[in-house]
């Protein structure tokens, strides 16, 4: 069971990994913007690792390998500061 687990997180680990976050500033040549890609809401809020990884997730599974990354926190009055992430996907050659 543990051997399973640890392969499926290094799976997940190296399929997110390709996926580079960018700064707002930069700027982009010959690439395609695939679309947007959001983890969390008002009301399913994150913690911040598991936010940004959801994210980076759903650009792969989008074929993206660039996206511009936005983290929101959000206090809630339980379970203290949690996350939303909302990046724009981008596919550059």
């Amino acid at each position: 069971m543990k051997k399973m687990i640890l392969a499926t997180a290094l799976v997940f680990a190296g399929a997110i990994a390709a996926v580079e976050v960018l700064p707002n500033d930069a700027k982009l040549s010959s690439c395609e913007r695939i679309g947007e890609v959001k983890a969390g809401d008002a009301f399913a809020t994150l913690d911040r690792d598991t936010a940004i990884a959801s994210v980076k997730a759903q650009a792969k599974e989008k074929e993206a390998n660039k996206i511009f990354l936005d983290v929101t926190s959000v206090n809630h009055g339980k379970l203290g500061k949690q996350y939303i992430a909302k990046a724009v996907a981008w596919k550059c050659n």
